[in-house]
């Protein structure tokens, strides 16, 4: 007996999701690295304040001072909506494989 169609396109969509979070992730830790960060900071977000600079991987931040980051804005939320993605359809799978109806060919 195979995978009903509702759950095989939840599967898929919930093999997916991860994959694009990984991509996305990697986009943003790909501006983490620069040969020179002060002079990055200084020539292309509006300042270098010593106190800031710290990396952090999750989420992902290389703060060149308290209002510019050198990661995009978007990649933290795309990340976390990515992996709770994957969860629901992880779920929603589960759920129409469970489900006699979904069961029934067409």
């Amino acid at each position: 007996m195979g995978v009903p169609g509702t759950a095989r396109r939840w599967a898929v969509a919930a093999m997916c999701a991860p994959s694009a979070a990984f991509l996305v992730y990697a986009w943003g830790a790909i501006h983490l690295y620069t040969p020179d960060f002060r002079e990055t900071c200084e020539l292309e977000h509006g300042g270098w304040d010593r106190a800031y600079g710290r990396v952090t991987y999750f989420p992902l931040s290389r703060p060149c001072n308290a209002y510019q980051d050198l990661v995009p804005p978007y990649v933290n939320p795309a990340v976390v909506v990515l992996l709770v993605a994957t969860a629901s359809c992880v779920g929603l799978a589960v759920a129409a494989r469970r489900n006699p109806r979904s069961r029934k060919e067409l």
